[in-house]
């Protein structure tokens, strides 16, 4: 009896813990959930809205950021581009009016008096000088050969250089040399050999003359730059 009686509290004790057990759990769910009044909920909303908005404004801003930094860079790039391409043209352009020093393979020749002793026709005697014509005329001989740069005695010739008798001396550019006359010329040097000394052209005629002449082909020659001023006084560039 006191067994039965023992075990029907044992049960009922059983059952009332476990409503008991079941009465926490779910106290403590219902704990766990924020129910939010109306005006809560708008404000809430709002302020996620508000939000979305700020992440799509900065958003903006940065993708307009990094276009100008794109811009930026590019419009940098080309300035040294440009730069870059003013400068190889200046570089150009100087090497085409006699500015800037150059070498490269080419020829040199020595022309140099013939020895005028014991000579006493007038005639013979000048024929056996070097005279601004016969300098005249291997310049023009060596531009038809394809002559790049040539200078006499270091002085640079440009197209507008002139060549004049001065007394015993030679006067180019304003400059007096005397002979021997050291020509180096910057070209193709087998091409330049080979027509200055063929038989139609000026050399023969010094040589003729007996003006000692010699003409070398170089693996580098030097021609330095021109030291002058360029100036026009006559011609002016046409306005488009």
């Amino acid at each position: 009896m006191r067994n039965s009686e023992a075990s029907v509290f044992i049960f009922i004790a059983s059952i009332i813990i476990g409503v008991l057990i079941s009465m926490n759990i779910s106290l403590t769910r219902e704990s766990s959930i924020v129910f939010l009044s109306s005006k809560e909920y708008q404000d809430a909303y709002s302020y996620r809205n508000q939000l979305v908005n700020n992440v799509s404004n900065l958003n903006k801003e940065y993708l307009k950021y990094l276009d100008k930094l794109y811009s930026y860079e590019k419009n940098i790039a080309d300035r040294d581009k440009i730069i870059e391409e003013i400068n190889n043209e200046l570089t150009e352009n100087k090497e085409l009016i006699g500015y800037s020093e150059l070498e490269g393979p080419g020829i040199k020749i020595t022309l140099m008096d013939a020895t005028t002793e014991f000579v006493n026709d007038p005639f013979e005697y000048e024929s056996r000088l070097i005279h601004d014509r016969d300098m005249i005329n291997v310049v023009n001989d060596l531009a038809s050969a394809g002559a790049e740069a040539i200078s006499i005695n270091g002085i640079r010739l440009i197209p507008s250089s002139g060549i004049f008798c001065n007394g015993a001396f030679l006067r180019i550019n304003g400059i007096q040399i005397s002979a021997p006359f050291y020509i180096n010329v910057i070209g193709n040097k087998e091409a330049l050999k080979s027509y200055m000394l063929a038989e139609e052209n000026y050399l023969r005629i010094l040589m003729f003359r007996e003006i000692q002449v010699e003409v070398t082909e170089e693996e580098n020659v030097r021609v330095p730059a021109f030291q002058g001023k360029l100036e026009y006084k006559y011609s002016k560039p046409i306005k488009e």
